[in-house]
């Protein structure tokens, strides 16, 4: 289905940006405060929440379901983990830190979009 390999496309894009300027704010490249790199990431996740809401729509998923909502919440909490990495923390360690905890939850939401599980680590239990 186009509409999900267009999803992950955006996944892949926001994960990579997201990476990307994460080094760049850690070690204080100037380059992460240009206007460009500032907005394509919001262009970016727009077309991801626009994907993802209409695999939602498609699919006939509710978002109350158990591995949609816990990607919600692993949402929410990635974006506070952003913002205190890209914004809030003042020193590279804070910022690694906050950094690499965002990364983790990153993880965790693909991992519970590959398996529908909210606990994704299960899956290998489960399947055995």
């Amino acid at each position: 289905m186009l509409l999900i390999k267009l999803h992950l496309l955006f996944v892949l894009l926001s994960g990579f940006g997201f990476f990307m300027r994460g080094i760049g704010h850690i070690t204080g490249k100037s380059w992460v405060q240009r206007k460009s790199v500032r907005i394509l990431p919001h262009i970016i996740d727009t077309g991801l929440l626009i994907t993802a809401i209409a695999l939602l729509v498609t699919l006939e998923i509710s978002p109350l379901t158990d591995w949609v909502l816990a990607k919600i919440i692993a949402l929410v909490v990635y974006i506070v983990l952003g913002v205190f990495a890209f914004r809030i923390a003042k020193t590279p360690a804070r910022k690694g830190f906050f950094w690499l905890a965002a990364l983790a939850v990153f993880a965790y939401m693909f991992a519970v979009a590959k398996t529908h599980l909210v606990l994704p680590w299960l899956a290998a239990v489960v399947a055995n």
